[in-house]
């Protein structure tokens, strides 16, 4: 048990190591704030051109965007002081706005472009989980889920094939209450199952992509605090009724985020790689007609 407790206190150090911080939000809060004060200038120039210079609206606006764009072909001009002045301002804040809107369009789109590149990182690293762990650990916690009926039909047929993560079926896991009993698994099976791969999922927890997806970082971390638990108990089977409850929350609270994880992770497969997908619905373990042998 000492090199179980040794990779345990590893495990905490890793689960509470800061990540890099990721700034959500900002490109669009400061594209919209460029709009608006684009939107202004060009408002202002236009009222001003039209009030100080007597053009219409329509030169006023021509006049205000050849400006901005420092176009200035010569054809209409101000004359007046105040319209002179006026010009500087709407040159100064006008051309401001606008390169500071295209650096911004131009850093927004490869910002998103990053994003989608992390996103299907962080999917490469879902998928690692579910071939290396988290398959087969489904499959054991849905033997032993009292719920399992209910969750079969939400989870297997036509209608979850053609949309295994549509927004009803993700949003009824969500709101889903687990009841799986420790006492229905092999206690010490699993936690040798969990203690063979615990390498593997402590460099995927580690890994800077999982920014992108906190819901399985969640999930990771929920593994290891059962591993934990499971580790620090040299008998597994007879224990108090109050310590089989811990144990229960710790399972269902792992249970939950995996089956919602594994239904993310199905649509990714669907919408991206349809041979794995098919794989995965060959050995959907909450499907008793499925089976990995094509038949048809």
């Amino acid at each position: 048990m000492k090199g179980a407790e040794a990779r345990a206190a590893e495990v905490r150090f890793i689960t509470h190591a800061g990540r890099p911080f990721h700034k959500m939000g900002s490109y669009e809060r400061r594209l919209q704030a460029y709009i608006v004060l684009l939107v202004s200038v060009v408002v202002i120039g236009v009222a001003g051109f039209s009030l100080l210079e007597g053009f219409s609206p329509l030169d006023s606006f021509y006049l205000t965007i050849v400006t901005i764009a420092t176009v200035g072909y010569g054809d209409l001009h101000p004359a007046t002081e105040a319209g002179k002045v006026l010009a500087v301002v709407v040159i100064v804040a006008g051309v401001g706005c606008f390169v500071g809107l295209v650096a911004n369009v131009v850093e927004h789109i490869a910002f998103r472009k990053e994003r989608a590149r992390r996103r299907q990182k962080t999917m490469m690293l879902v998928g690692i989980f579910f071939t290396q762990v988290g398959t087969s650990l489904l499959a054991t916690c849905a033997r032993g889920d009292l719920g399992r009926q209910d969750l079969s039909r939400l989870l297997s047929g036509p209608k979850f094939a053609d949309s295994p993560a549509s927004a009803g079926i993700t949003g009824a896991l969500a709101s889903r209450s687990y009841h799986l009993d420790c006492r229905e698994l092999d206690l010490a099976t699993l936690r040798d199952a969990l203690g063979e791969k615990i390498d593997v999922l402590s460099v995927l927890l580690q890994n800077p992509d999982l920014d992108e997806h906190s819901k399985f970082t969640d999930l990771l971390q929920a593994l290891f605090h059962l591993w934990q638990e499971l580790s620090h108990r040299e008998v597994l089977c007879g224990l108090p009724g109050a310590d089989t409850a811990h144990l229960s929350g710790d399972l269902n609270r792992v249970y939950g985020l995996l089956v919602l994880e594994w239904v993310v992770y199905l649509g990714h497969l669907k919408r991206h790689y349809p041979y794995l997908y098919s794989l995965a619905l060959r050995t959907n373990p909450f499907d008793e007609k499925a089976s990995v042998v094509i038949r048809e």
